[in-house]
């Protein structure tokens, strides 16, 4: 009886341990330190490519990351923008690159050389600094970087995405934007992934991240995983509510047969104006985006 009991006792510790002692295994993702890496890359200026903040701010990144533990390579290819061509840099940071399980996080890097949606039409032609549009995005991707040089995540290794040549597209021409992310499903010859996740636009200080169409249309379950991390979080910035299709950096992945998502807020009054700045973006939204993605890592 007494061997019984001590059985009983031993289990429920267990049990005790698998409920709450894993918990305390997901890092704290720093919204806050995510915001400086935001106002770091506006620092730089306009990171459109050909631009001195495009070629400054590749440094660092790559700097960066070769400092927070990451195996860095690059994918260097040429893209035409109205009838010049320029040379854009995909960055690829490999985190546990010995793990065979993998999962793809990306956004994309470089800022719209033209402010085109700007109410001041004297300004269509001023490059963006890009707060949201794309620094948000990146913050969370550098903040990630640094929780993965401390923690091994329990199952999957991680490569963290910085897509170049995005945002130089025409409206209505779906072919002329997301040139990175193409060029890099394309070319990639590494591990495959178990699945994609993409994010952009998601430092609005007003974040509403709706479920995006194509996403849902075409990785129904890894949409259900995330969105219920954001609900077991009591993270309400995620909605059930549904956007449209966006074709965006996680559409070259859906073509090459991959899982993948966007996690993106479009409801932006600046996206795309010289006022996409990081007074408009808040630290609680990169914490509320960042959280969600360090659950999906270390669950």
């Amino acid at each position: 009886m007494i061997k019984l009991i001590m059985k009983i006792i031993g289990l429920i510790w267990l049990c005790a341990f698998l409920l709450f002692g894993c918990s305390d295994t997901i890092p704290e993702f720093s919204g806050e330190k995510a915001f400086d890496y935001l106002e770091a890359q506006c620092d730089f200026g306009p990171k459109n490519p050909g631009s001195e903040g495009h070629m400054q701010c590749k440094d660092y990144f790559i700097d960066f990351l070769n400092s927070h533990g990451a195996k860095v390579s690059t994918q260097e290819f040429p893209v035409e923008i109205r009838e010049e061509t320029f040379q854009c840099t995909n960055i690829i940071a490999s985190y546990y690159p010995e793990k065979p399980r993998r999962i793809f996080i990306g956004a994309h890097w470089d800022t719209r050389p033209w402010a085109d949606r700007d109410a001041d039409i004297t300004k269509h032609n001023t490059p963006i600094i890009g707060a949201n549009d794309a620094a948000s995005g990146i913050a969370v991707l550098m903040e990630l970087a640094t929780i993965l040089q401390t923690y091994e995540p329990p199952v999957y290794g991680i490569d963290l995405l910085f897509f170049d040549a995005e945002d130089a597209g025409s409206y209505g021409a779906n072919e002329t934007w997301c040139l990175g992310s193409e060029y890099f499903a394309e070319n990639y010859t590494g591990k495959e992934p178990e699945y994609v996740v993409v994010i952009d636009m998601i430092g609005d200080a007003d974040l509403d991240i709706l479920i995006e169409s194509f996403s849902q249309h075409s990785a129904p379950e890894l949409v259900k995983k995330v969105w219920d991390i954001a609900k077991k979080n009591d993270i309400r910035t995620f909605s059930l509510k549904m956007t449209g299709y966006i074709y965006d950096d996680h559409y070259a992945f859906l073509e090459a047969g991959y899982e993948a998502i966007d996690i993106i807020d479009m409801e932006y009054p600046y996206w795309h104006t010289i006022e996409d700045t990081p007074d408009k973006c808040s630290a609680e939204s990169l914490q509320d985006v960042g959280t969600v993605l360090t659950h999906l890592i270390y669950e």
